[in-house]
């Protein structure tokens, strides 16, 4: 596969804060979450901000 087609994969770590929300807890740490993924092999990392700042 050449680097023209090549797929790419994109991780969006929301839902590993709305988890630790629901939770009530330090873990699951998006940031880590993030990392994980770049040392995977993800070609990018989203997360949205949120403005009441809940998580």
């Amino acid at each position: 596969m050449t680097e023209a087609n090549r797929i790419l994969l994109g991780v969006n770590v929301d839902h590993v804060a709305t988890l630790r929300q629901a939770r009530g807890t330090r873990y699951p740490d998006p940031v880590k979450a993030a990392l994980d993924a770049e040392e995977a092999g993800a070609d990018g990392i989203t997360v949205h901000l949120r403005e009441d700042r809940r998580h």
